[in-house]
């Protein structure tokens, strides 16, 4: 693997700098495609690979930047973990580990994606397997690249196997358009091999189906609402015993039936795997206490569980009483001698797993890392109908989401009040789920958003409650903060092909 599987951002680090016991991280050299991927079995071996290498960095990753830089979610200060601390207080810089943890993992996903689809292209173009692995492959490398260019803006853009070391270095940023090309070109093409459904045995590998919610998104992103709004309509036509909205909002998190008909698309985890399910995303298994206020009002004097994706206080007040998704979002893990006294998330929790809680347990966990579920289609679905002036089904769609949660909908038909109703309900139904930055940025509204949020927060009045460890100084984002900045280290080797996004240091 030491050619064939290490990542784009580890070979250009490593092309130049890095001594041998870097690639002992990897299998060597026994698996080129000469002498490797000799048969499909093989082939498929790469392929699990390419899934596997979407746990750890790249799945927590998605979950960091889609809620931590946002009103959402905070990391407890004490916890020291300054890249993600930073991330949430926008002074963050391009040395952030989680930044370039992720852009690691995005390309050794997608380079193992390119071997398969070389491997059957040049071995096995006549195997009855050819759709189902290729297919996958183009997914998984497309939602990759579409990952990425709603993160960083244009990258290098990698579709073959980089065989030389020394050619990585001719790899240079390409322009957002080609790379939605690209995008487009995997989806499209995963779309057509793919069945809509997987068996149960093979529950879990992506389908036709989660292309096209896929394609759907990255129209969306475009501002192609008919055409998005299209490809979510085919997702929706599969409504029924396979897809669809579960009755019970806890049951789409839960570890015996994390593919469930809601979810269309997840990183997949499970009991004794490694790595193993993030415990810091959800309570902590052993008591924690850490002396500190840990309500707006300054109350309360400790905190069990400490993690870092700990939920706002502006969230947790934006859940009506009555809103049945509170009892996902919010922990009532407790004993005798401790209370969780704060809101977190229960979404990364396996209560299927846990004797107590204090259970050491709970960081082995099966839960997933869900990227599109059936709600998420019809909210964005309702987006695209609302974007086209028909507010009435929008709000339709918008009712079906909230009656689950044993919410009415009230919605005034004009365009901004739908517009805030489904962004609103986004953020309820979504949160923690690695969605609220992307949506900020899609609908333009992650400026305005966000320094509002710092405004208040950084208030005379709580500063010195609640910010004392939960929020920073900070006091606003600016415009180049729409994109993150690329990693230092990968624009340090390759500094004329590697151009850093403006004002990011």
């Amino acid at each position: 693997m030491k050619k064939y599987i290490v990542a784009f951002a580890a070979i250009a680090l490593c092309a130049t700098s890095c001594s041998e016991a870097f690639f002992d991280r990897f299998p060597t050299d026994d698996m080129s495609p000469d002498n490797y991927m000799r048969n499909i079995s093989e082939v498929e071996s790469v392929l699990t690979a390419a899934y596997g290498g979407m746990r750890g960095s790249y799945g927590d990753g998605i979950v960091y930047i889609g809620d931590l830089p946002t009103d959402n979610a905070y990391d407890y200060k004490l916890n020291n973990s300054s890249a993600h601390i930073t991330m949430h207080e926008s002074n963050m810089d391009s040395q952030n580990s989680i930044i370039s943890n992720l852009w690691y993992a995005c390309y050794q996903v997608i380079n193992r994606c390119s071997l398969v689809e070389e491997a059957m292209n040049s071995k096995f173009p006549d195997d009855e397997s050819y759709d189902e692995l290729v297919g996958q492959a183009r997914f998984l490398r497309g939602y990759t690249y579409y990952l990425m260019v709603r993160v960083w803006g244009g990258v290098p853009l990698v579709v073959s196997d980089i065989k030389d070391y020394m050619t990585v270095f001719e790899y240079g940023r390409e322009t957002e358009e080609k790379v939605y090309e690209q995008i487009i070109a995997d989806l499209e093409a995963a779309e057509g091999m793919l069945p809509d459904f997987w068996p149960a045995a093979d529950k879990g590998r992506v389908t036709a189906t989660a292309a096209q919610a896929m394609l759907g998104d990255v129209y969306l992103t475009l501002g192609e609402y008919s055409t998005a709004k299209e490809w979510f309509k085919k997702v929706m036509d599969k409504e029924g015993a396979e897809l669809g909205l579960l009755d019970d909002y806890a049951s789409i998190f839960d570890s015996n039936n994390a593919n469930n008909k809601e979810v269309i698309f997840s990183i997949q985890y499970a009991h004794n795997q490694t790595p193993s399910m993030r415990n810091y995303l959800g309570p902590a298994s052993l008591g924690n206490i850490q002396g500190q206020p840990v309500d707006p009002d300054g109350t309360g004097s400790q905190i069990y569980g400490v993690n870092i994706l700990m939920m706002t206080h502006e969230l947790e007040a934006k859940f009506s009483a009555d809103d049945k998704r509170r009892s996902v979002v919010f922990t009532g893990v407790s004993s005798p001698d401790y209370q969780c006294t704060i809101p977190m998330t229960l979404k990364y929790f396996d209560r299927q797993n846990v004797i107590d809680g204090n259970s050491g347990n709970s960081p082995d966990c099966g839960c997933h890392t869900i990227i599109s579920r059936y709600s998420d289609v019809l909210l964005k679905y309702a987006e695209c109908l609302a974007a086209e002036g028909n507010y009435e089904g929008a709000v339709a769609q918008l009712a079906r989401v909230r009656t689950r949660a044993g919410l009415d909908t009230d919605v005034a038909l004009n365009a901004d009040a739908v517009a805030k109703a489904i962004a609103d309900e986004r953020q309820l139904e979504l949160c923690m789920e690695g969605h609220r930055w992307f949506d900020l940025k899609r609908t333009g509204k992650l400026l305005e958003v966000m320094n509002e949020f710092y405004s208040r927060v950084n208030a005379p009045d709580l500063h010195e409650t609640i910010l004392m460890y939960e929020y920073g100084d900070n006091t606003s984002i600016s415009e180049y903060e729409l994109v993150f900045p690329l990693p230092y280290a990968q624009v340090e080797l390759n500094k004329d092909k590697l151009v850093q996004n403006p004002e990011w240091k």
